[in-house]
């Protein structure tokens, strides 16, 4: 069951009209806005030098790409789908990034590097989308190397999005997709036009024993997005008041309990 559930969302994965819909509905300046305090926050738990690689897992297009350049580091790419990095070369090609970002086909599942071959690693919204998420986190921690770190960022079950949305699906008898229950979090499965969609929302605490069962251990957490709402609501004013609540929660708040996105760095033991 799990082998099939993984060719079917790889599949899906793999296509260019995915990664688009990504594209169109979260590259948006108010969004950008916000990943570029991400991923200063990121660098700085890294402490990574001045032009240091980093790789990001599941890079997509190489928005966060982008944005890890911005911050001084040089940028390893991959992706499952060639779509996807088809897509990246595109928007790269002619710009100041061309040169600082290095685009490479892999699947998370069985990559093809070395064990330590990364000294610092992204891979973000990644791992929700992954059935075979213990095998993609034992492969993120083989490659990193000893006294490396490693951020993700994952939608949180216990957030009071995750639990308001599924409380009113329930009692409106609303919901359209597959919902399984499991270890690592709640699995949503989607018919989408493109094929067979997995999204989860994680299981924190599992995530973080997960990845200690590898040697690395949780030296930050903090809240990403407190919602994503802002992609559903039907007007401007409501989508920048959300907007500007992420800004908020992100800056003064920062607790990742109650919050949907939640960033969380790694570092591997020596």
């Amino acid at each position: 069951m799990e082998k099939d559930g993984s060719k079917a969302a790889e599949s899906t994965l793999s296509k260019r009209d995915i990664h688009e819909e990504w594209r169109d509905n979260y590259r948006t300046p108010d969004n950008e806005h916000f990943y570029r305090m991400a991923f200063s926050h990121i660098v700085k738990e890294f402490g990574a030098p001045p032009g240091a690689q980093v790789m990001d897992a599941g890079c997509g297009s190489c928005a966060k790409s982008k944005h890890l350049v911005d911050q001084g580091l040089t940028v390893l790419g991959t992706d499952l789908s060639q779509h996807a990095l088809d897509m990246a070369g595109d928007a790269l090609r002619g710009t100041r990034y061309e040169q600082a970002i290095e685009l490479r086909q892999a699947n998370l599942t069985a990559i093809t590097m070395d064990d330590g071959a990364m000294q610092y690693i992204v891979c973000w919204g990644v791992l929700m989308h992954v059935p075979d998420v213990t095998t993609a986190i034992a492969e993120l921690s083989r490659i990193l190397a000893p006294g490396g770190r490693l951020a993700i960022s994952e939608g949180n079950k216990r957030s009071l999005q995750s639990v308001v949305l599924r409380f009113l699906k329930k009692v409106l008898r609303r919901e359209r997709a597959e919902v399984i229950d499991t270890p690592a979090g709640i699995e949503n499965w989607e018919e989408t036009d493109e094929g067979r969609l997995m999204t989860r929302q994680a299981d924190i605490p599992w995530l973080v024993r997960e990845f200690d069962k590898h040697g690395l251990k949780l030296i930050s957490r903090r809240a990403g997005q407190f919602s994503e709402m802002y992609w559903v609501v039907p007007t401007p004013v409501l989508k920048k008041l959300i907007h500007w609540f992420n800004w908020l929660w992100f800056r003064v708040f920062r607790w990742g309990g109650p919050a949907f996105g939640n960033i969380l760095v790694f570092e591997k033991r020596k």
